[in-house]
């Protein structure tokens, strides 16, 4: 095992337990475990079922594909397995990118018009933000190794 193939295993290896630490965290917290917290620019509320309850879910799944994915690196099943699991931390950050983007539209209710000023609607996209989309931007160092074909290496 060569040195780039220690540092990318111990990479996914830890964006897989913190993918799965956050996915379970979103399904302690709706389920009522805590009232929901912010951290810093990190936030959690699990008011929504389909979003805290299915989307934890889709995360707890994507951090076992990347900790799965850890045994015989060197092949590109076992790297597909690390794909897949970026791919659900993708699928879960872009709903709540849309999220964001859609609630950033209309005005406030305060407010006699409808849309949302140009200010108002780039403050929609302010910390804090979901654990999805915060794991997103380290996903894609995967999606590197994928596009140069170094999944032997990694």
């Amino acid at each position: 095992m060569n040195q780039n193939s220690s540092k990318s295993t111990l990479y996914i290896g830890l964006l897989g337990l913190v993918t799965l630490a956050f996915g379970l965290a979103d399904i302690l917290v709706w389920a009522g475990a805590s009232p929901g917290f912010s951290i810093g620019i990190l936030e959690i509320a699990g008011d929504d079922f389909f979003r805290w309850a299915w989307g934890g879910a889709i995360l707890v799944f994507g951090g076992l594909f990347m900790l799965g994915s850890l045994r015989g690196r060197e092949t590109m099943e076992q790297f597909g397995k690390a794909v897949l699991g970026a791919v659900m931390i993708w699928i879960i950050a872009g709903t709540d990118i849309f999220a964001r983007f859609c609630e950033s539209i209309p005005a406030g209710e305060e407010a006699p018009e409808f849309f949302n000023s140009v200010v108002g609607f780039v403050g929609g996209f302010a910390p804090p933000y979901s654990p999805a989309i915060l794991l997103l931007p380290f996903t894609l160092v995967i999606l590197y190794f994928l596009v140069t074909g170094r999944f032997d290496e990694a």
